[in-house]
């Protein structure tokens, strides 16, 4: 009698034993599949949207003002074009634009929305990454002309003198959103 209790004591401590390796194992192995492919989605993320935010389109606008102005009047080729260039085709991606009042993100290009003209992936399986960034819309205005007159040193004001007030030298309006680049696959 004593002995099968011995071993049923022993069989226990095994089954748990062997529970417990397999568990560590499994934890251990699971995130480490997708962690290169996450990598490369977050890297995909933040370095589209950071060269579409600082590479000039023409003298007024970068390429990411250029996106989000053509995505506000409807129209999806450029984020096509210029996205779709940066992004490997077993990617998907969606541009979204923080809304403060609502306190939500609103999407302004899916690929998911856009499969039959996007080459990229529109569906979501296993990862996203995301990479955000502060997006100046300006407004320049008429400048003016600068009572300075620096080249020829010819002005009515000296370099030192404090600027007049002139409305005319006043900047238009500028304002900051926060726009998100979403890589998933």
């Amino acid at each position: 009698m004593k002995a099968f209790v011995f071993s049923l004591d022993s069989f226990v401590a095994f089954t748990l034993t062997v529970a417990a390796l397999y568990t560590l194992v499994f934890f251990s192995t699971v995130p480490s599949a997708y962690y290169a492919s996450l990598m490369q989605a977050n890297y995909l993320a933040k370095d589209t949207l950071l060269a579409l935010a600082t590479t000039s389109y023409d003298a007024d606008e970068t390429y990411l003002s250029k996106i989000v102005g053509d995505l506000r009047e409807g129209d999806a080729f450029s984020a096509r074009l210029y996205i779709g260039a940066l992004v490997p085709h077993q990617y998907g991606y969606k541009l979204q634009v923080w809304d403060g009042d609502a306190g939500e993100w609103n999407t302004l290009y899916d690929t998911a929305d856009d499969q039959p003209e996007s080459l990229n992936n529109g569906e979501y399986h296993k990862l996203k990454a995301t990479s955000q960034s502060v997006f100046l819309i300006l407004d320049p205005g008429d400048p003016g002309e600068s009572p300075y007159s620096y080249i020829t040193c010819s002005g009515s004001y000296t370099v030192c003198d404090e600027p007049p007030y002139d409305e005319k030298m006043i900047l238009g309006d500028a304002s900051l959103e926060l726009i998100r680049l979403m890589v998933y696959a």
